[in-house]
């Protein structure tokens, strides 16, 4: 892969370029508080636990009409519900 020279970068291109340098010259403990803070960011826009528990039971629920794949009967869906039970992904 040949290097692309940096007057030819879109400004896309440049502005990623541009959190990638600043992202690189973090110091440990910057970069760790700057994940952090993403986290907490993405978990208070709503992408938190019990939204994807009510996305997967939407699902599940959308699933059991009848008809709406087909070779997807009761006994599978029932399989994945207890399986999103299992694993958590659902209460």
């Amino acid at each position: 892969m040949t290097k692309r020279r940096s007057c030819r970068r879109t400004i896309e291109e440049e502005k990623i370029h541009e959190k990638a340098v600043k992202m690189r010259k973090m110091t440990d403990e910057q970069l760790v508080h700057y994940v952090e803070n993403r986290v907490e960011k993405a978990r208070s826009e709503g992408r938190n636990e019990s939204k994807k528990g009510l996305t997967i039971m939407k699902f599940l629920e959308e699933l059991s009409v009848p008809g709406t794949v087909p070779g997807v009967g009761a006994a599978t869906i029932e399989k994945l519900r207890g399986f999103a039970k299992e694993e958590g992904y659902i209460e």
